[in-house]
């Protein structure tokens, strides 16, 4: 069986691996255009397309649609295997490959069906998420079942160590399911009990509710401080968090978006309690500790965060 395999991100990479050591051919892969990355504005492949052109695999970069219909025409494989590739494939792409496309989706669907699964689930604070493998469709991730499996989320996890973990098991499985697909095993109908979505996520949604519970602005933390990244408002500028775990300084006499400091911890205090800053963005500055932002910010007593 001869497939393309369409991804954007560092997730797609051990499913490569795998599927070089399988028994498919990999034929090429599928990923989205080069773009200019960090202050200097570099224009540069994504770690997926990187890792594949390491790889000596043949590396496509379709720009929209009408370019991914060509590609399929001129280059035909029978199946294309789809994991966070970032583009919403449509027809007459979707029907080109005999066996059409199938996607590796990171939640138990029709949970969370949309963009970004694993940053709702975690901000939802769940304790369980999994992957889904189906048919891709002109929904949105409404397509037929032929796999899922669960797995847990321990209370340290951020979005980046579930995506890897999600993505290793993605590849330890993949194979034995593509050997099902040929076999002409028919995938089962989604449920329409218990759908939710995660629609792509803004920099705006980062923003800490600082009269939320400690837990809640906690989750938010570990699913988005790293990409598109928390914050607060501090002094009228962007205080970027993280990286930080529930505090038990008293919050007594205290204010929601109070901001304390001593020589070695700095403390956001919430609507129940407060939570410990372990890593922060200042607004045009690297990444530090907390503790190092504390010593320099000369924080005042009672002073709020927005």
């Amino acid at each position: 069986m001869n497939i393309a395999l369409a991804s954007s991100s560092f997730v797609g990479i051990p499913i490569l691996e795998a599927l070089m050591k399988s028994d498919v051919s990999i034929s090429y892969v599928i990923t989205n255009p080069d773009k200019a990355v960090g202050r200097g504005q570099k224009v540069l492949p994504n770690s997926f397309a990187h890792a594949a052109a390491e790889m000596d695999v043949r590396v496509e970069k379709p720009q929209n649609g009408d370019e991914i219909t060509s590609l399929l025409q001129q280059n035909p494989v029978d199946l294309v295997l789809t994991v966070a590739y970032g583009q919403l494939i449509r027809e007459p792409a979707l029907s080109i490959p005999p066996m059409g496309w199938l996607n590796i989706h990171f939640s138990l669907l029709p949970a969370w069906r949309g963009a970004a699964p694993v940053q709702y689930a975690l901000m939802n604070g769940e304790t369980q998420t999994g992957i889904t493998v189906f048919r891709l469709d002109a929904g949105m991730d409404t397509g037929p079942v032929f796999a899922s499996w669960t797995t847990s989320i321990n209370s340290e996890e951020t979005t980046s160590t579930l995506l890897a973990s999600l993505a290793q098991s993605a590849a330890e499985h993949i194979g034995e399911i593509l050997k099902q697909v040929t076999s002409g095993v028919a995938p089962v109908a989604q449920s329409d009990v218990g759908v939710s979505y995660a629609p792509k996520l803004k920099k705006a949604d980062g923003k800490i509710d600082l009269h939320s519970p400690s837990k809640v602005a906690l989750a938010k933390i570990r699913a988005l401080g790293e990409n598109p990244g928390a914050f607060v408002s501090f002094r009228r500028q962007r205080l970027g968090i993280t990286r930080a775990e529930i505090s038990y300084a008293s919050h007594e006499n205290t204010q929601p978006g109070e901001l304390q400091a001593t020589k070695n911890e700095l403390i956001l205090f919430l609507a129940d309690g407060a939570i410990r800053l372990l890593g922060v963005i200042p607004q045009g500055k690297q990444e530090m500790s907390g503790a190092d932002f504390a010593r320099g910010a000369r924080i005042n007593a009672g002073e709020l965060c927005e």
